[in-house]
């Protein structure tokens, strides 16, 4: 059926960052499925901010903002202490419902876009950097690590967290065999994402001088194929052949059906219950 194609999310070109995650809802939607069905009682934003021991008065970059999932509680605890956050993100809209709370709540934070591998800051600038899940979209991961250093103080905390190379397995093999089914042309991922939960902490130590790893279970867990199929539509394992003009309208308008009848076949045959597991890193470096 034509040209294979390469429909990961761990991409790293700009233009298609953009694009899935113009606006927040795709972010969104990911985020409200784990935190109705995730396996871990608490949230993984609030697990590791808490592990940053914030004073309430730090200056704080958050690059790859998104739709506020780190910023927002960061910006809390530093509300009545003096502190700050500025957010950055490659696209204006992903931002919008962050912003909008930022307003409402009087919070301390300013929105800007911004380019997390030309940062339009001053050098030792801010007391934490945080690059949640995107530090694997970097086209020069290396560039990008710099710059973050330059604008971190030496008494600084980088937080950087990510995803394993082998995590949601039961997620991506649904996924293939949608493709299958359809008879989609698709490429199979066997390289690691460029930083992960296995070789992240090799990368980070060439930048700094500590590097502490923590792990957290981000996977969930449904007796219903909806909340599976809601993630999936937010991913671009969905996204990008749903959009692919090259495929006809018939397959494209098949992919979410075919997704949920297969996840709804799995859930029967893991007697009521499908765990789709989902291992991330949290990384916190400090330069001296």
């Amino acid at each position: 059926m034509g040209q294979v194609r390469n429909y990961y999310e761990n991409s790293q070109n700009k233009e298609s960052i953009q694009f899935i995650y113009h606006t927040g809802n795709n972010l969104s939607a990911k985020y409200e499925v784990m935190g109705k069905y995730g396996i871990s009682k608490e949230l993984f934003e609030t697990w590791i901010i808490e592990k940053l021991n914030l004073l309430g008065s730090e200056r704080v970059l958050d690059i790859g903002t998104g739709n506020g999932r780190f910023s927002i509680p960061t910006s809390k605890i530093l509300k009545s202490n003096g502190g700050f956050v500025v957010c950055c993100d490659l696209a204006e809209g992903v931002m919008n419902s962050a912003r909008i709370q930022a307003e409402q709540e009087g919070l301390p934070i300013l929105h800007m876009i911004a380019d997390a591998e030309n940062l339009p800051f001053l050098s030792d600038e801010f007391d934490v950097v945080m690059a949640n899940h995107m530090l694997y979209h970097l086209p020069d991961l290396k560039k990008g690590l710099k710059e973050i250093s330059r604008v971190l103080r030496n008494t600084g905390k980088f937080l950087a967290t990510t995803n394993s190379s082998r995590g949601m397995p039961e997620f991506f093999t649904l996924h293939q065999e949608t493709m299958r089914q359809l008879h989609i042309p698709f490429e199979i991922k066997e390289d690691p994402i460029p930083f992960s939960l296995e070789n992240g902490e090799a990368i980070l130590s060439k930048h700094f001088n500590r590097v502490e790893l923590m792990t957290y279970e981000a996977g969930f867990k449904v007796t219903e194929p909806e909340p599976v199929l809601q993630y999936y539509m937010a991913t671009q394992l969905y996204q990008g052949p749903f959009n692919d003009n090259a495929l006809s309208r018939e397959h494209r308008e098949a992919i979410a059906q075919t997704f949920l009848a297969l996840t709804r076949q799995k859930i029967e045959s893991c007697d009521g219950e499908l765990i789709i597991s989902k291992p991330v890193a949290a990384f916190i470096c400090e330069l001296n």
